[in-house]
């Protein structure tokens, strides 16, 4: 399997709109204040039922009140991929990708602050806490509406002090040049072509070589696309 990828869960279903949004509200009062000893195993329960529920008719049958509801309870989201007990963290961050996968664009609303809270976590000691923020970065950035942000996102993560976020920023990169190649006019008509050269120029120049190998391979795709701008 994937470093980082979730597992498949068990499909949950529901009758009506009212018994979906009562099992929102319902989580919300486990994800308020601090995580404890006595609320965390109920918050991995609870990321772990709004993945069944992914799989289940939720997003066909109630698809906006399922998205409001994941909406609602972002704060507890982050609160989820953010604990330092990785099966809590695990389960937010699978949750996160379920939903990226899910809904689309649809996530765009969630993506600014889903994407500052994931890129601290790809920067984490803890080896597997990273992998996931990186996958989870990736599958975001495949299926969320481009803007200049996320570019600018991955542009701090090449200039980051831990060598973790800037090996990770060069698959990010591609993934954007690679989904965005139907529609070069977004990230040439936004500025966003200096943001790639400047991402580009500083992994080609990284002090690690791990970062600088990962980076010719991002060139080499940015290369067929925009062969007029890759003479760097």
């Amino acid at each position: 399997m994937f470093e980082g990828k979730a597992d498949a869960v068990e499909p949950t279903y529901v009758n009506t709109q009212r018994e979906l949004e009562e099992i929102f509200r319902e989580m919300g009062y486990h994800f308020e204040g601090k995580e404890t000893e006595q609320n965390w195993m109920k918050r991995e329960e609870g990321m772990a039922t709004l993945r069944r529920l992914l799989v289940g008719n939720a997003p066909s049958d109630f698809p906006d009140a399922y998205l409001n509801g994941a909406r609602g309870l972002l704060d507890g989201i982050i609160k989820a991929m953010n604990s330092l007990r990785t099966s809590l963290s695990k389960e937010g961050c699978a949750f996160v990708q379920d939903l990226a996968n899910c809904y689309g664009p649809r996530i765009d609303p969630m993506v600014e602050l889903l994407m500052q809270t994931l890129l601290k976590l790809s920067a984490s000691t803890k080896k597997i806490s990273s992998q996931l923020a990186n996958t989870t970065i990736d599958i975001i950035l495949s299926k969320a509406t481009f803007n200049n942000r996320l570019l600018q996102h991955i542009s701090s993560a090449y200039a980051d002090k831990n060598v973790q976020p800037r090996l990770y920023a060069t698959g990010w990169l591609k993934t954007i040049i690679i989904k965005e190649e139907q529609h070069k006019a977004q990230i040439e008509h936004s500025g966003g072509l200096d943001l790639i050269e400047k991402s580009i120029k500083r992994g080609l120049a990284d002090a690690n070589p791990g970062v600088r190998e990962k980076t010719r391979a991002t060139y080499w795709t940015f290369a067929k696309i925009w062969p007029g701008r890759a003479e760097l």
